[in-house]
């Protein structure tokens, strides 16, 4: 089919959604978004927005699997257009993102577990070197990489949705998603949980957990919790990179703030938080920077991430009509440039990106 007029509905108005959107405002299209909430009030506002791809294989991931392998390519390539996607959204926008690029510590580990992660780095071809006395962790052993940067999710959440509607994106907020239809054997618009049907030539699923029970393929998308906690430095640290312990980190933004996080709470959707969390939170914090258990606590809230049991997005076509980016996990905001941009260009030309070829979820 040809996508000049088409209709495009996305379901989800989060970082893939929103990210998706802007990426095929540019064409002759109808485009809407439609999200059972607020437009990016989901998983990307309880962000702590790191773009740290090294740092989250070395970590998690086995250089050995393919799809590992895979998958950290396709973070580095991501992480690699954030500066000019950031750059072109603070123009679209007139707002900032907060994008910052001041590397990551990995701390807190036995010198054996330090040893491990640098090796797993090396191994992945990220930029990492041992080091000690490293600012702001003086006499501390860690693992420096020089190329990690962040942002500040919430920032970026409102100038996606202020981007979006500008290039005339419409965004329906509160209008949950009960099944797509289908005509002729493809998907040919969805139905809202009132019972009002909206037709559209191309329906891509973005949205969180919940969006499971829309396709099979989807199959196995389940909500990982995260409680976080943001807290008060009273000094600048806009010049400190991200510190990454076991268990937690400390990501630092603009105005002397410091998130702290996050809990991991496979198979728990509700938003919820506790002290226990929170309590644990500072301690592990305050074992990485002693004068974080001085600092005040501004918020403390609870995202809900969307994962599959790999922990592996899907981004592909999965029937006809239908196309799907879920599953992000805490990569959310890391891969929205290169799913947006590589899903695009399927959607538009039918090439299928090479980056986002591993992760095509199956037909069902």
């Amino acid at each position: 089919m040809t996508l000049t007029g088409a209709r495009v509905c996305v379901i989800g108005a989060g970082a893939a959604g929103l990210s998706l959107a802007r990426a095929l405002s540019s064409y002759d299209i109808e485009l809407s978004i439609c999200d059972a909430g607020k437009a990016g009030q989901g998983a990307i506002s309880a962000a702590a927005g790191m773009i740290a791809p090294g740092v989250e294989a070395a970590e998690a991931l086995d250089p050995a699997e393919a799809r590992h392998r895979a998958f950290h390519a396709l973070a580095v390539h991501s992480a690699r257009l954030w500066p000019d996607w950031s750059n072109a959204l603070e123009t679209d926008s007139g707002m900032t993102t907060g994008y910052r690029r001041k590397g990551a510590l990995v701390t807190g580990r036995s010198p054996d577990g330090l040893q491990n992660i640098l090796k797993a780095a090396i191994a992945f071809g990220a930029a990492a070197e041992m080091a000690s006395d490293a600012p702001p962790l003086p006499g501390a052993d860690a693992i420096i990489f020089p190329d990690e940067a962040s942002l500040d999710a919430r920032a970026l959440a409102a100038a996606l949705e202020t981007a979006v509607r500008r290039a005339g994106v419409q965004i329906h907020e509160g209008v949950a998603v009960d099944r797509l239809l289908e005509t002729g054997g493809r998907i040919s618009g969805v139905r809202f949980a009132d019972g009002r049907e909206q037709g559209a030539d191309i329906v891509i699923i973005a949205a969180g957990w919940a969006a499971a029970r829309l396709h099979p393929a989807l199959s196995g998308l389940e909500p990982v919790k995260g409680q976080a906690l943001m807290l008060d430095a009273a000094q600048d640290v806009s010049h400190w990179p991200l510190i990454r312990g076991e268990g937690v980190y400390l990501a630092p933004k603009p105005g002397g703030r410091v998130i702290v996080g996050a809990s991991v709470e496979p198979g728990v959707s509700d938003r919820g938080v506790d002290a226990l969390t929170r309590t644990s939170l500072l301690g592990m914090a305050s074992a990485l920077v002693a004068e974080v258990s001085g600092w005040r606590i501004i918020d403390h809230w609870a995202g809900v991430r969307p994962a599959f049991p790999d922990r592996l997005v899907r981004a592909g076509e999965v029937a006809p009509g239908l196309f799907v980016a879920a599953g992000a996990h805490r990569h959310g905001i890391l891969l929205a440039p290169a799913i947006a941009e590589g899903l695009a260009a399927q959607i538009v030309s039918g090439s299928r990106d090479a980056h986002l070829a591993p992760f095509t979820p199956e037909r069902g």
